[in-house]
């Protein structure tokens, strides 16, 4: 069995490589690791692109594809370096009104009480009280610590 991309995937990394390049260069890449914090003109362009309504239903006012598609923009978003909660927006989208437009951002406790972006985001999933901040060793990550 092949497994090769077909024209309209190539489309779709083409064109979130193309939009990455042109709004995330090194540039914002150096700005962002002096300086964490997110680019909500950005969040929301990528929300524009469909970029967290990938895989909601286009029903539900989605994009309506699949995860072989999501997994190319997020491989595209890893390539640049793309800080923020991508993947707690994304997963969100659908769910959390404004997520999936890029309009609001959503961060996730997760389960060894870590959170990322915590004072970025519009939208906590799970209980963030008495959180505490960290130093991240990764510096476009600012990161917490929830207790318990």
């Amino acid at each position: 069995m092949r497994f090769q991309l077909t024209e309209d995937q190539k489309a779709l990394r083409a064109g979130m490589r193309e939009l990455l390049a042109r709004r995330y260069d090194g540039a914002a890449q150096r700005a962002a690791a002096e300086e964490p914090r997110l680019d909500r003109a950005l969040w929301r362009e990528l929300g524009a692109a469909g970029f967290f309504a990938l895989r909601v239903p286009e029903a539900d006012g989605g994009v309506g594809l699949g995860l072989p598609e999501a997994v190319l923009v997020f491989e595209e978003a890893g390539r640049a370096l793309l800080p923020g909660p991508l993947v707690a927006t994304h997963l969100a989208a659908g769910t959390v009104p404004g997520a999936a437009s890029g309009e609001a951002v959503v961060t996730d406790v997760d389960s060894g009480g870590l959170v990322e972006w915590l004072s970025e985001a519009d939208v906590v999933r799970g209980d963030a009280t008495a959180a505490v901040s960290l130093r991240s060793v990764d510096p476009l990550t600012p990161l917490h610590r929830v207790p318990g």
